[in-house]
């Protein structure tokens, strides 16, 4: 149950930053990266790497953010009980 709030969250929340992708932030507002403390590094081929940023473009997204939410995704569905 938990996992289809969180998928139905996460689609609620992309939904709404496609709404608002054109909109600039306010001046008052300042964007926070969250906390992430570790950085890994993963070889890829020129063609998977365009492949990546081909399709993190076709949804508005930077790649990095696009590669976290797959492995987010994918962490989710490995859960070990």
């Amino acid at each position: 149950m938990a996992k289809t709030i969180d998928r139905d969250l996460a689609a609620r929340l992309r939904a709404e930053s496609e709404a608002s992708s054109d909109h600039d932030y306010p001046a008052n507002v300042k964007p926070v990266r969250a906390n992430r403390s570790k950085v890994y590094s993963v070889r890829l081929s020129a063609d998977e790497q365009a492949q990546v940023e081909a399709v993190a473009e076709a949804r508005h997204l930077p790649a990095s953010t696009l590669v976290r939410s797959w492995i987010l995704d994918r962490l989710e569905s490995e859960k070990i009980a």
